[in-house]
């Protein structure tokens, strides 16, 4: 890419961090939900201060979530300041998350001929659509690590969106796939959509490598992210996803 078009992204991250930013300075606070209550502060701290000795079921299933997602929010409970203001922070900088694979999606769908300016004017059309859902943006406005959790995920559709299919975008591909199951394990609902880039092709053979490194990928990213947390469930609970299914 030229520096026109970093520059390009760098003006439309911005300007996806501004507006969501002003949602909870004119709500004048952030949204605390029944989750946030129940369990999603408590697993900031979890993440920070593991509770293995203390607790067993404090925030009833979900007490054994992946945890460090989590942490900021903790965090920003405890800051001494304005809560419209982190809360602002806060959606600025999930949104500044969002917005670069889906600016590259953009730029790499739509079509590059004509003038640089009709070309840019539809990227950040295309930009403007891909994040007008009002899920997203009543997500920017709480606790919940969904955003967050999704964003390996698109990092990973927009890496596949490349022509060429390079051993190493595979792997990226799926690393970044298996990175965002580790965030939130519903994102695993997504594998029909990896199975169907896989096994794109008519050719068997260029089907079963492409597919290997991307579910290859894909394992080594979820195992890699997921370890810190699993492996203290493993060793405190006898199972690394759900402990009462190691009981």
């Amino acid at each position: 890419m030229s520096r026109r078009h970093w520059f390009e992204l760098l003006v439309v991250t911005l300007m996806a961090a501004m507006a969501a930013a002003s949602l909870p300075l004119m709500n004048g606070h952030l949204g605390w939900s029944w989750d946030a209550i129940n369990h999603q502060v408590y697993l900031g701290m979890t993440a920070e201060h593991p509770r293995w000795h203390l607790d067993v079921v404090a925030a009833s299933g979900q007490t054994y979530q992946y945890p460090y997602l989590y942490w900021p929010v903790y965090r920003m409970a405890l800051l001494d300041a304005q809560g419209a203001w982190v809360a602002a922070a806060w959606a600025a900088v999930q949104a500044a998350c969002v917005m670069p694979p889906v600016w590259l999606a953009a730029y790499r769908m739509l079509p590059q001929e004509g003038g640089a300016a009709e070309a840019a004017a539809e990227r950040v059309a295309a930009c403007v659509l891909g994040v007008m859902s009002i899920v997203l943006w009543a997500s920017l406005q709480t606790t919940a690590n969904d955003v967050l959790a999704a964003t390996p995920l698109l990092w990973s559709v927009a890496i596949a969106l490349k022509p060429d299919a390079s051993q190493r975008r595979l792997l990226a591909m799926g690393a970044l796939f298996g990175v965002s199951v580790a965030f939130k394990l519903s994102n695993a609902l997504f594998v029909p959509m990896m199975l169907m880039w896989g096994f794109e092709t008519r050719s068997p053979y260029l089907s079963l490598h492409r597919g290997l490194r991307l579910w290859g990928g894909a394992a080594v990213g979820f195992l890699v992210a997921y370890a810190p947390w699993g492996v203290q469930l493993w060793t405190n609970m006898g199972h690394p996803l759900y402990p009462f299914m190691g009981r």
